[in-house]
């Protein structure tokens, strides 16, 4: 029997939320609803799901902050996630993909459009996730490159390297952004900007995304730093 896929909505207008989540039902999956991140939460702690789709604009913490909670937690890796917006600009659908989200539609989205977003999302994890585990990414760094699973190579900077390097050494535990900039970049943490990390990470995702859609292994731990969360090699 073909498993159900489990779907849970993040969606905080009730009725809206309602009409795609019955949508969904009618459509076979099992699906919920829920209206912010705490409910949500909760949800996956009595329930593992397989594909989040989940608004940008929230009440609290909004989609992309969620995002990047869920994608610092290990054991995430078969989860999908979609996000829905109804701002249609380049920048926030680059910000979302290179976060970790899986997809991006624009709202109002068609329910079919949805259900097939749903089904490839899944069907593409999952096909993943049979061999995943043997694939290994692989940081050269006196050549300052990184090296995908799939074997793309993306080209670093000083920096790029010098932040990867520590995140590496420290594979799958959230490095303290202090240790970061005093560690790596040799700066003081207290007189450093912490607005320039963000831009070298940013630049640093979004070179790997274009090199490597199907994982983002860089991950924002919240009030913390950051995390390299698949496996990695040093050569």
């Amino acid at each position: 029997m073909e498993k159900m896929i489990r779907v849970i909505l993040v969606e905080d207008h009730t009725l809206l939320r309602n009409e795609i989540v019955s949508s969904l039902c009618a459509e076979g999956f099992e699906a919920v609803g829920v209206g912010n991140s705490t409910d949500l939460f909760l949800e996956l702690l009595q329930k593992p799901c397989d594909v989040i789709v989940m608004d940008i604009g929230l009440p609290g913490d909004n989609g992309m902050a969620i995002l990047q909670q869920l994608r610092s937690l290990k054991g995430q890796r078969e989860l999908g996630i979609i996000m829905l917006t109804g701002r249609p600009d380049m920048g926030c659908r680059i910000e979302c993909l290179a976060g970790g989200a899986d997809a991006f539609l624009i709202k109002p989205v068609e329910i079919d459009e949805l259900v097939a977003y749903i089904h490839n999302v899944y069907r593409r994890i999952h096909s993943e996730s049979n061999h995943f585990s043997s694939l290994k990414w692989q940081f050269q760094y006196r050549e300052w490159r990184l090296i995908c699973p799939s074997g793309a190579v993306v080209e670093l900077s000083h920096l790029e390297s010098e932040f990867l390097r520590i995140l590496v050494e420290n594979a799958g535990n959230p490095v303290r952004r202090r240790d970061i900039i005093g560690v790596a970049f040799r700066k003081d943490p207290i007189a450093y900007d912490n607005r320039r990390m963000e831009a070298i990470v940013s630049r640093l995702r979004r070179k790997i995304h274009s090199q490597y859609p199907l994982s983002q292994p860089i991950k924002s731990v919240h009030s913390v730093g950051y995390v390299f969360t698949d496996s990695v090699r040093t050569l």
